[in-house]
This record gives structure tokens, sequence and C-alpha cells, in this order.
């Protein structure tokens, strides 16, 4: 048994798949590549891939780990060249490195990530005579000066929770670039012990600035990199690799 860690980035319009179809295209690319994929223990076997945590609908990424199993011996090398060349445009391969098997999981690893938010554009009229940048930059911080942001939970049965997400805030501050854009860099819990969704977040920051066009839809999002934790800190898992 052979396990191979490895980074991706996604970009283009495989921003818009989601982590299922992810792992699907995946799935066909190594299949394509004759890597004699390892399969899963039960009565539904399925391939040993996983993603270390999966990207929001929309979201483009650079530094995503993952991971895969094979029977018998792949070399990292092997695998990064052989399934590069079943990869569609907008999937690239960054790193691939042998992991120990007993190592931890990626994903039982994974404690936060970094975003980063570009505004496209301001379509509200009523925003023309307004300081984006500042108006942004208010708004953020009346956001984060609540005690309590509630995100809604649908549980079994259709019942609807609320759970404050706020705590999962680690860092959030904005920007405006040479060029006048306005730009945000979210760090964010994230992993089986609870997280935040960027687009939520943005979407809240609409609600509080009083203006649609600061919603999700208006922001180019980026996830840049994922954390795990290492004593005190916060550390790219892609260096653990």
């Amino acid at each position: 048994m052979v396990r191979i860690g490895f980074l991706f980035s996604r970009t283009g319009h495989l921003a818009y798949l989601s982590h299922l179809d992810m792992l699907r295209l995946f799935i066909r690319a190594l299949r394509r590549a004759d890597l004699n994929l390892a399969f899963s223990q039960g009565f539904n076997p399925h391939p040993r891939l996983t993603l270390a945590l999966p990207l929001p609908l929309g979201v483009t990424a650079s530094n995503e780990p993952g991971e895969v199993y094979f029977d018998g011996v792949v070399t990292s090398e092997t695998f990064k060249s052989e399934i590069e060349k079943q990869l569609p445009e907008g999937l690239q391969i960054i790193k691939a490195v042998p992991i120990e098997p007993d190592a931890p999981a990626l994903a039982a690893l994974v404690e936060a990530a970094m975003y980063r938010a570009e505004l496209r554009s301001f379509s509200d009229l009523s925003l023309e005579n307004r300081d984006p940048g500042k108006l942004i930059q208010n708004s953020l911080e009346m956001l984060l000066q609540k005690e309590e942001i509630l995100a809604s939970r649908t549980g079994k049965k259709k019942k609807i929770s609320y759970l404050n997400v706020r705590p999962y805030i680690i860092e959030a501050e904005s920007e405006l670039t040479p060029g006048g854009l306005a730009v945000l860099k979210l760090l964010l819990k994230a992993g089986s012990r609870g997280g935040v969704s960027p687009v939520f977040l943005l979407d809240q920051l609409a609600l509080e600035s009083g203006f649609p066009s600061l919603r999700a839809v208006c922001w180019n999002l980026h996830r840049e990199s994922i954390y795990y934790q290492d004593g005190d800190t916060l550390q790219p898992l892609s260096e653990r690799m």
C-alpha cells in the first residue's frame, strides 16, 4: 500500500465544480492514467482519495492538499506525471510527495483557511459618491464588533437551528490595491472542529453595509492556504508535505 500526498490549484471555470464532482474528476483521471487505486473495505468500496477541505462553489484556490492510496508500487513522480496528462485546463498538480501510511489524515489536521476576496465592481448607483474602501472598512469593523453572528443550520427532519460563528473568524482585514480594487483577507476556522464559510461572511458584510452590491456574488474569492495547528501557531499545511 502506497500513500501519496499532493497539492493542486483550481482556476477558471472549474471553480464551479462541487466537491463531489472534484473527487469524481480526480478519480476518472487516475483511472485513465491506469494507476492502481486502492479501495476501501466494506459493503460499498470506494477509491481511497480525499481532498483536505471542500471548496465552496465559485471559489478558486492554490495549494490545496489531497491524498490518495495505491495498491502496489507507485512513486510520487509517476503519480504527478501521469495524472497531469489527464487533468483538464484549470486543474494543476503543484507537488506530490510520499506520506507514511500511519501518519494522520490530512483532513483531520485542518484548523483554518485563508481567503482573499476582490470586489469586482460596484453595480449599485447609490455608491457613486461613496468611498468604497472606507465603506467596506467601516462595515467590516461593525461586523467584527458583534458578539454574535448567527448562521442557520438545517438538521434532521429539516429542523433549523442557529450557530454563533463569530468565534470562527480569526482575522479579517480590508485594503485597497494600487489599482483601487477593494480586497478582503479572511483567516477563518475550518475543518471537522467547526468553521464558517467566506460566502456567508461576505453576505453578512453586505447586510451590515446596507448595499446589495457587496454580496458574495460580487466578489472574486480565492483560497490561498489551509493551515494546521503547530503548538500555539497556525502553519500552512502545504509546508508539512
